[in-house]
C-alpha cells in the first residue's frame, strides 16, 4: 500500500509539473506568436478559432496593426461586418492614416450594400497613399500615381495597392449609379494592367447602362 501511495503521489507531482510547464509556456508567448498561430488557422479556414488568437495578440500588443486587420478579416469571413468595422475603427484610433483599415472598412460597407459609405472609405484609403486623380487617365501623372505602389509599402498585411482600391471603388460607383466615376476607375485599372478583363467588362456595362438611361429619357 505504501508503494502504491508513493506512486500515486509521484503521478500527481508529475501532472502538476506538466500543467505548470504548459501554463508557463503559454504565458511566454508573444503577440507575434499568437498572430502567427492565428494566421495559420485562418489560412486553413478556421476563422472562429483564429479570432481568439488574434484577440490575444492584441491584448499582448495593442499596437500590432496586422492583428487588427487579420481579426477584422476573419469577422468579415463570418459575415460579422459590424464587428469587423468596430475592429478597423479601433485600429484607426491608433493609426489614423492606416490604408488597410479604411479599405477593409469600405469592403464591409460594400458587402452591406452601403455603397456611398463604401466610396467615402475607399476615398480615405486612397488619400492615405497621397491621393489620386481618377478622372485623369491620359497624363503621366496618372501613371506616376499608380506606380507609387512599386516603392511605397508598409507591409504585406497592412498596405493596399491603389489599383485594388480603384477597382473596388469602381464597383461601388457602378452599384450606386455613378457611371462616369466608375468608368474612370476601371480605365485606370486597365492602364495599370490590373483586372483588365473584368475592368473591360465593367466599362461595357457602364456604357450599356448609360445608353439604356438615354433611351429611357
Amino acid at each position: 500500500m505504501l508503494s502504491l501511495r508513493a506512486e500515486l503521489s509521484m503521478m500527481v507531482i508529475r501532472c502538476m509539473f506538466f500543467l505548470l510547464s504548459v501554463f508557463l509556456m503559454s504565458g511566454c508567448k508573444s503577440a507575434e506568436d499568437y498572430l502567427s498561430e492565428g494566421q495559420d488557422l485562418s489560412s486553413e479556414g478556421n476563422a472562429k478559432e483564429a479570432i481568439s488568437l488574434f484577440e490575444k495578440a492584441i491584448q499582448k500588443n495593442p499596437f500590432l496593426k496586422d492583428a487588427y486587420i487579420q481579426l477584422g478579416q476573419c469577422l468579415e469571413n463570418l459575415n460579422q461586418h459590424d464587428s469587423a468595422l468596430r475592429i478597423y475603427m479601433k485600429l484607426l484610433q491608433l493609426y489614423p492614416d492606416n490604408t488597410a483599415a479604411y479599405y477593409y472598412s469600405g469592403i464591409c460597407k460594400y458587402s452591406q450594400q452601403k455603397y456611398h459609405e463604401a466610396i467615402a472609405l475607399f476615398d480615405k484609403a486612397i488619400d492615405t497613399k497621397g491621393g489620386f486623380n481618377s478622372a485623369d487617365t491620359t497624363s503621366i501623372q496618372a501613371l506616376l500615381d499608380l506606380s507609387k505602389d512599386n516603392f511605397e509599402s508598409e507591409s504585406v498585411e497592412t498596405d493596399i495597392p491603389t489599383r485594388d482600391i480603384l477597382y473596388d471603388r469602381g464597383m461601388a460607383y457602378y452599384k450606386s449609379g455613378q457611371l462616369k466615376s466608375a468608368f474612370c476607375d476601371f480605365t485606370n485599372c486597365i492602364i495599370q494592367k490590373y483586372n483588365t478583363g473584368p475592368s473591360h467588362y465593367m466599362i461595357g456595362l457602364c456604357r450599356l447602362s448609360k445608353a439604356t438611361r438615354a433611351t429611357a429619357h
